[in-house]
């Protein structure tokens, strides 16, 4: 019984570990998705942790986007664009 339960116990952490990794390669090319950390609004930035590589991803962002995001607290999906200053949001999805 004890043998069965690491058995699947082990399985489900594949499982889920396996999602998360296909999370934001499986999106397409300038996308993001991860959970929302910060939105700093006087420099025009927020920050998600990205759920594939659980490290923080600074974005730019116009006042729309800012003012959507503003009090949300969640997932996101981010649709981006690269430049020369970083990377800066296009979209977001809640």
């Amino acid at each position: 019984m004890r043998k069965h339960l690491l058995t699947l116990t082990a399985l489900t952490i594949g499982l889920l570990w396996g999602t998360t990794v296909l999370a934001c390669d499986g999106m397409g090319k300038s996308m993001h998705m991860g959970q929302l950390v910060s939105v700093d609004a006087a420099h025009k930035t927020f920050t998600i942790t990205d759920a594939q590589s659980s490290s923080p991803i600074t974005f730019s962002a116009n006042d729309d986007i800012l003012a959507g995001l503003k009090g949300y607290a969640g997932s996101v999906m981010v649709n981006y664009q690269e430049k020369d200053n970083g990377l800066t949001a296009v979209g977001v999805t809640f």
